[in-house]
């Protein structure tokens, strides 16, 4: 009789375990949507980290800002390291390092014809399709559009609104 209660109980407290990790794994799913939501929300803005404080600034991502991403971001299918080239951008510019990761690595994308996950500007967009055109023609600029439109999907399927990503992807293929 024992034994059977300890069974009972163990299968009752599994049961509440995989209850917590399931919320657990809702929360962080809830957290990567709420996180995507306010990189697009801020659109040409990112958040500039302040050592021991709990200030937050806005800096606007400049043109220089979103230029030295691209051509950083050439880079790192050269086997140059993100963070690396996060930190030079950073000492040339008052970009913030992680906004500036988010740029390379979405240049990265472009160049690859790759998903990425975190949000740019429109603006960015625009800027690195011209870039990439005038730098790689049709074929280069495809392999963009196609990154930006797998970018479009991940951001859909957590219910965001991205019809003006999708819009600037349509008229760069007109280019085409």
């Amino acid at each position: 009789m024992m034994i059977m209660q300890y069974e009972t109980i163990i299968l009752e407290l599994l049961s509440r375990i995989k209850k917590l990790e399931d919320d657990v794994s809702l929360l962080k799913q809830t957290q990567e949507q709420m996180l995507t939501v306010i990189s697009s929300t801020q659109g040409d803005t990112n958040i500039n980290d302040k050592q021991n404080s709990t200030a937050v600034s806005y800096t606007k991502v400049s043109d220089e800002m979103i230029h030295m991403c691209y051509q950083y971001g050439k880079n790192i299918q050269n086997g140059e390291i993100v963070l690396e080239l996060a930190d030079k951008i950073c000492q040339k510019t008052s970009m913030n390092h992680s906004s500036a990761v988010i740029y390379l690595y979405a240049v990265n994308a472009m160049m690859e014809g790759k998903v990425y996950k975190r949000a740019i500007s429109g603006k960015a967009i625009r800027r690195y399709f011209d870039m990439i055109m005038n730098e790689y023609g049709s074929n280069g600029l495809k392999k963009a559009i196609k990154a930006v439109r797998l970018h479009v999907d991940y951001r859909r399927s957590f219910g965001q609104i991205v019809d003006s990503i999708e819009t600037v992807c349509d008229e760069y293929e007109a280019k085409i």
